[in-house]
């Protein structure tokens, strides 16, 4: 798997998190590089966190794959290993994180917040396809969630 070798090639250096500090540490990260929480709300039960700061390179394990449908937009999966490379307002190289929007199912390789206006968010896929939607349709009191 790609995201175990990624996830041992960076974690030297990285600050490790087990339990449930790791989701406390996760929306830390995210505050800092300004990418907004909802969008990975449906992620549960965190059992462990990296982020290595010299890199830009953190990974998440969940108990279990999770699903989140939401309005006008689609379904997210987050499988139980997810990885990127954040820097401010992007999220990049993103392993774990599919996008269904009605019968299409692509992976998600990049996230930029305020694109192409600061209250919006490109997804952009493996294949180069991306969608613009408004920040605010990923907010947990606008979308329901669904766990697998």
């Amino acid at each position: 798997m790609a995201t175990a070798k990624m996830i041992a090639t960076h974690s030297k250096g990285a600050e490790i998190y087990r339990g449930p500090i790791s989701g406390e540490k996760l929306n830390g990260m995210l505050d800092e590089f300004s990418i907004p929480r909802c969008l990975f709300f449906g992620i549960e039960k965190i059992e462990e966190f990296g982020f290595n700061r010299s890199t830009g390179f953190y990974w998440l394990k969940q108990e279990k794959k999770t699903e989140r449908k939401i309005d006008k937009v689609g379904t997210s999966y987050f499988d139980t290993q997810l990885a990127a490379f954040i820097a401010p307002r992007r999220v990049s190289k993103i392993t774990g994180v599919k996008a269904k929007e009605i019968f299409l199912s692509l992976a998600v390789a990049e996230i930029l917040v305020g694109v192409p206006e600061s209250d919006k968010v490109k997804f952009v896929s493996t294949t180069g396809i991306y969608r613009v939607h408004p920040v605010a349709v990923f907010e947990p009191t606008v979308v329901g969630i669904k766990t697998k």
